[in-house]
């Protein structure tokens, strides 16, 4: 598949970024490749190593290890995060588990002089997301960069072989990360000599071999990632070998089903048939509130579904699943050796996974990020518009209705909201916690918690700035919460309610979702903009909703986008009173420590 050439070794101890570090090398021309570390052994191609995130703590005895002779290793070492701390840990130097945790925007002070913060700026703005800190290094390292909470948030060693990071510069919110992982491409001395213009070719032959002889059955969304594998399978082996089904659950967008069976036919998609099945699914989701039941259910319905069909087709043993599933649905339910879960994607409930160890299914994306699969859809010939469609999860609003089987909080939601009042007064906020949940991930784990609702209690012309300060700090300090949103009026009284998934209220929130889709269609800069229902009324008996309006390339990191006051003001009055809803927040939690769904 490839001739030999210098590569970065990766060892992956868990991180929900490791694949995003691989890619980024990549991206910089050096080949990369992702290691187990019991599995870790060096070659000649090896020019450097680089030591992932990880869930655990170094300080604990399940902590992740690597048998590596470090002090003696013939090739430059770098740490990030978790590997930051073992790296240090390993050299010598003393990692603390407290309070100094740090997700989301952090800006460090550099030092200059460094191999990796050379030609950089002193300031800088990265991405953090971790729990423990290396508190004290060995003599032969020093600190090469600091944040207002860690004093070590960067170090290199005297001989310029070993450097830590305790941020992420893989991620895109580390602005100046690229040139950081550049730099040290530079002191491994790695040529630059990966090239990926043949990887349409790779993945069509790589199908054709997976399919052998067999039949392929596509479940399509209608997103551009399952567009794009069925577009991959028809350039492979043609429209005769290839059934696929959309199903339209009941919880698809307004009209979207109609819309994406003109889009197939226009494409000369052959072979698929529209499968109405909205009751099966309101009915084996009939009184289910928990986030992971729903996808569970949601999964198993469309394996039923399908097999359903294919006895229909006659195609007994000679077919295969071919799934649109791309990397970040695969981390987020855990799929690397050590990775924790975050929330299971519909792709990998039990059934599927049955499949996939039986070797029957077909992920031809599953290496690949959104941005990735973007520009593999125009390289296919899918038109710009399809191609740049929001992403829509599979399971659909299924998982943006926050279902509630009761009407009262169930556990102490209220006791941090004093001090996180007083930590608001400091941005001129005032905010109250919520007695709903919602999935997130921080330092590299799942977290279900509660969202804190803010507002404004005086006149502030630099809105955004406060409240992505105040955003970060609240998540930081408060480990019962994992996400703020904004109202742009005082939130007086608020209910809860029981919230199930049905065909009004998902109707209600359909209208408001078109709505809101119609109003910021032109804004390119939005990547995808979830609308949440929530379990809670106002004093009129009004449902209120939350908009999640987010920048992003590749789902693995995300930010909110910071809409023109008077613009977001504008289209959330029009909203209230053409539908007649009461609140409608606005999610400004980046990713992580909130998830881009709320479930």
């Amino acid at each position: 598949m490839r001739t030999k050439m210098d590569k970065i070794a990766i060892i992956d101890f868990g991180g929900q970024y490791t694949h995003l570090i691989a890619r980024r090398i990549r991206d910089l021309n050096v080949f990369s490749e992702i290691y187990n570390p019991e599995e870790f052994s060096l070659d000649t191609e090896i020019k450097g190593i680089i030591f992932s995130g990880g869930p655990r703590s170094v300080n604990t005895t399940e902590a992740y290890r690597i048998d590596l002779d470090i002090a003696n290793s013939p090739v430059p070492i770098l740490g990030i995060c978790y590997g930051h701390q073992l790296l240090a840990y390993m050299l010598g130097g003393q990692i603390d588990s407290g309070n100094k945790t740090e997700y989301g925007f952090t800006e460090i002070e550099c030092e200059t002089d460094s191999k990796i913060f050379s030609n950089l700026a002193t300031n800088q703005q990265v991405w953090m997301s971790h729990g423990d800190h290396v508190a004290q290094l060995p003599k032969n390292l020093r600190v090469t960069a600091r944040s207002e909470n860690v004093k070590i948030a960067a170090f290199e060693s005297d001989d310029g072989k070993f450097f830590g990071m305790q941020f992420h510069p893989e991620v895109t919110h580390s602005l100046s990360g690229q040139q950081m992982l550049d730099n040290f491409l530079k002191v491994c001395q790695a040529e630059r000599s990966w090239d990926s213009q043949h990887f349409k070719e790779l993945l069509i032959g790589k199908i054709q071999k997976q399919a052998a002889g067999d039949k392929l059955v596509l479940l399509l969304s209608g997103g551009v990632d399952s567009m794009v594998a069925l577009r991959l399978c028809i350039e492979a082996i043609g429209n005769d070998r290839i059934h696929s089904f959309h199903v339209d659950t009941g919880f698809m967008r307004q009209h979207e089903s109609v819309e994406l069976a003109k889009h197939f036919e226009n494409l000369g998609f052959q072979n698929i048939e529209i499968i109405k099945a909205e009751n099966t699914f309101l009915k084996a989701l009939k009184g289910v509130t928990a986030p992971e039941e729903k996808r569970l259910i949601i999964g198993r319905l469309f394996v039923e579904i399908a097999n359903e069909e294919l006895g229909k087709l006659n195609l007994q043993q000679n077919w295969k699943l071919v799934q649109g599933t791309i990397y970040p649905d695969t981390i987020e339910s855990g799929s690397t050796p050590k990775a924790a879960k975050i929330k299971t994607h519909h792709n990998r409930v039990g059934e599927i996974q049955k499949l996939i160890d039986a070797g029957r299914v077909i992920e031809p994306l599953a290496d690949l990020y959104k941005d990735e699969v973007r520009a593999l859809g125009r390289e296919l010939g899918l038109p710009e518009h399809l191609v740049e469609r929001h992403p829509f999860p599979g399971p659909g609003l299924a998982i943006r209705v926050i279902c509630s089987a009761t009407d009262k909080p169930q556990d102490n939601y209220r006791k941090e909201t004093a001090e996180i009042r007083q930590m608001l007064h400091q941005f001129d906020l005032e905010g109250k916690v919520l007695p709903v949940r919602s999935v997130g991930v921080q330092g590299d784990f799942r977290t279900y918690h509660h969202p804190v609702v803010c507002w404004r209690n005086k006149e502030n012309k630099d809105i955004w700035k406060h409240l992505r300060s105040a955003s970060v700090k609240v998540v930081n300090n408060f480990k019962t919460v994992n996400r703020v949103i904004f109202s742009t009026t005082p939130v007086t009284e608020l209910h809860m309610e029981k919230l199930y998934l049905q065909k009004q209220n998902l109707d209600e929130l359909r209208q408001l979702d078109a709505l809101m889709r119609e109003l910021t269609d032109k804004i390119d800069e939005i990547w995808q903009m979830p609308v949440v229902q929530l379990p809670l009324i106002d004093k009129f008996g009004k449902r209120c909703y939350v908009i999640r309006p987010v920048v992003s390339t590749d789902a693995m990191s995300a930010d909110f986008y910071e809409m023109p006051t008077e613009y977001m003001n504008k289209i959330i009055n029009m909203a209230k009173q053409k539908l007649d809803v009461g609140y409608i927040f606005y999610d400004v939690t980046t990713k992580p420590p909130g998830t881009i769904e709320w479930e």
